[in-house]
């Protein structure tokens, strides 16, 4: 069994437990404790943080590809000046986004029908820590200290569990977000602490003109690939609680927990490629090899748990707290999982070129981007997507086409023809 298989099988292992908490967050916490009125703004809430934070994630992206490509030279030294430049740039570029998310949040907030304030406040908080987390951890992803990440999740996910167990009963919606906000908290400490024999060494020159130059680009690089798709699923969110009901966009809720515990299956899958990818393209070899293990793994679990969910849906959903409210929503369950598993395939083939350097796939990436959130929300005030079949089928086929551009990437790359890279 090769290198990048034992990582992988040791951190999906090991991240179970942190999975266990987070599905006890979205399938009990919530539907218990969050009024049905309520439970449908939890997801646009969630898109809204994240996308406002997204020049802090693009930052942390940008540092875990230079921190990849320095690990594996063993040059730990200049490891250490990156973090350290990145957290200073990290800082500033936060100032900025806090203030843009003070005009931009009540507004926001006020049309997805949330009156508890504290609530947004924490949303965009976790979402802040959420990118920033990232830059620690990646240092360990990056050194393939896997064990110490597979630990610091784990450890993260129970203090979060015990967050929203002491917050949710007394103000449910804010309780949550404060348990999203423990999370990230606990992986820079925990990471920090991790990462203290490996830093320890003195730190040697890395910030000059090229190194700026390339991190620069490559942060708009980043900026782009992430910013359509993230904006395209918050308009995608923000249809399913303005323009559906409320019984609907609850149901929505409820129904995308199934099908997004394929997430737990392929984030690991995703931590460990990275570094993996960053390296094979360093040394001229191909990026393919590990996206279609990754693609196919992933889609022969989304076809178990299609199967499941088209025999037992109903019965899975009655066990969640006032589930079976909502067991009339349970067909959607394998469209869900489906969606959810070309999504992921996607995310594999772009994030192997981000790893490489490479931002050829953008030209099919932003343009499709930019269609759909626009056609997607001009068609829900025209009253064409009111319903939740119009909705999914919607959500579908734009799944479907950025599985199929991805596909035909992932085809045609080849070490011996390159992308452009950044």
């Amino acid at each position: 069994m090769d290198g990048f298989a034992k990582s992988a099988i040791l951190l999906f292992f090991a991240l179970r437990a942190g999975d266990l908490v987070s599905l006890a967050a979205g399938m009990w916490f919530v539907p218990r404790y969050v009024s049905p009125e309520d439970i449908g703004a939890v997801l646009p809430v969630t898109s809204f943080a994240t996308f406002v934070s997204l020049p802090i994630f693009a930052f942390a992206m940008t540092a875990m590809k230079e921190s990849s490509c320095l690990a594996a030279d063993g040059e730990r030294g200049k490891v250490k000046s990156l973090l350290s430049g990145m957290f200073i740039a990290v800082a500033a570029i936060l100032v900025a986004v806090l203030a843009a998310a003070a005009a931009v949040a009540p507004h926001f907030l006020a049309a997805m029908r949330v009156s508890d304030q504290a609530a947004g406040v924490l949303a965009v908080s976790a979402a802040f820590l959420g990118c920033v987390a990232p830059v620690y951890t990646d240092a360990l992803q990056s050194l393939k200290k896997f064990r110490s990440l597979a630990a610091v999740e784990a450890g993260g996910a129970a203090f979060r569990f015990l967050v929203m167990l002491a917050a949710m009963p007394f103000r449910a919606l804010a309780g949550y977000f404060a348990g999203q906000a423990a999370l990230p908290a606990f992986r820079v400490v925990g990471s920090v602490l991790s990462l203290r024999r490996e830093l320890s060494v003195p730190a040697e020159p890395f910030w000059d003109k090229e190194a700026v130059r390339r991190i620069a680009l490559s942060f708009l690089a980043v900026l782009a690939y992430q910013s359509f798709p993230m904006a395209a699923s918050l308009v995608e969110q923000s249809v399913v609680r303005a323009g559906l009901s409320p019984s609907d966009s609850a149901g929505y809720y409820m129904v995308t927990r199934f099908s997004d515990i394929l997430h737990y299956f392929t984030f690991p899958l995703m931590l460990v490629m990275f570094p993996f990818t960053a390296s094979a393209a360093r040394r001229g070899g191909s990026t393919r090899p590990y996206v279609v293990k990754c693609c196919a793994a992933t889609l022969a679990a989304a076809a178990a748990m299609c199967a499941a969910y088209a025999l037992w849906g109903g019965e899975l959903l009655s066990l969640m707290p006032n589930g079976v409210r909502y067991t009339a929503y349970a067909r959607y369950m394998p469209l869900l999982a489906a969606i959810t598993a070309l999504t992921s395939c996607q995310v594999f083939c772009t994030n192997a070129e981000v790893s490489a350097g490479r931002f050829g796939f953008l030209s099919w990436l932003v343009p499709l981007h930019l269609v759909y959130p626009v056609c997607l929300w001009l068609a829900s005030a025209g009253g064409l997507v009111a319903t939740f079949d119009s909705a999914v089928a919607c959500f579908g086929a734009a799944s479907f086409l950025r599985f199929v551009f991805a596909v035909i990437h992932v085809w045609r790359m080849s070490p011996q023809h390159p992308h452009p890279t950044v």
